[in-house]
């Protein structure tokens, strides 16, 4: 091999060996940032913080109680250690919202009754299984639930996210390779 040849090769690989790791940093930095978001919303929705900002006289509507990030109402945070996920919760469940994170459908309350989600599948929702839990936390407090049904239905079957007087928790996700399909996984408030 050349000299030339080799200097090349080695310029290249040096090359290549920056940009990868410009490019991990970017995703690093990325990821703690918005880890750093969901803890700091855990922080201030907090059941320790919910009377002070209910108290708090400014207060005109829920939108006060709510802190903004990204130019969107946050109304919480979603926690399903089993598959290792932890996302914002926005208000709204527009394209443009949910390629921040979860989406919260406006029909449904925030905290008691059905609360229905929706997110893009990224993660591995599909994988829970009865029982599994899942932590909400919202402006309005904090509640555990336990996976009890996860079926598939049809994009326009709204049915599932009709409100309830039980406790409960919608995630309503799309379905790979199926994209007339939704996953809807629902879950109990547990005591």
């Amino acid at each position: 091999m050349s000299k030339k040849l080799k200097i090349a090769i080695t310029v290249a690989t040096s090359v290549l060996i920056i940009v990868i790791v410009i490019i991990s940093t970017f995703f690093i930095v990325k990821h703690f940032k918005y880890k750093e978001k969901i803890d700091n919303i855990i922080e201030d929705y907090s059941d320790e913080n919910i009377q002070d900002r209910l108290d708090n006289e400014a207060i005109k509507s829920t939108d006060d109680l709510m802190q903004q990030i990204d130019g969107e109402y946050v109304i919480g945070v979603i926690k399903i250690d089993k598959i290792g996920f932890s996302g914002l919760v926005y208000k709204g469940t527009s394209l443009d919202t949910l390629s921040k994170g979860v989406g919260h459908f406006d029909s449904s309350p925030y905290l008691n009754g059905n609360v229905c989600l929706a997110a893009h599948n990224t993660s591995k929702v599909h994988t829970l299984k009865k029982g599994d839990k899942i932590i909400y936390t919202s402006f309005l407090g904090t509640k555990e639930y336990s996976v009890t049904d996860m079926l598939q239905i049809s994009e326009t079957d709204w049915t599932k996210l009709s409100n309830t007087t039980e406790n409960m928790l919608t995630l309503l996700t799309c379905v790979k390779g199926k994209p007339t399909q939704r996953l809807c996984v629902q879950a109990l408030e547990t005591d």
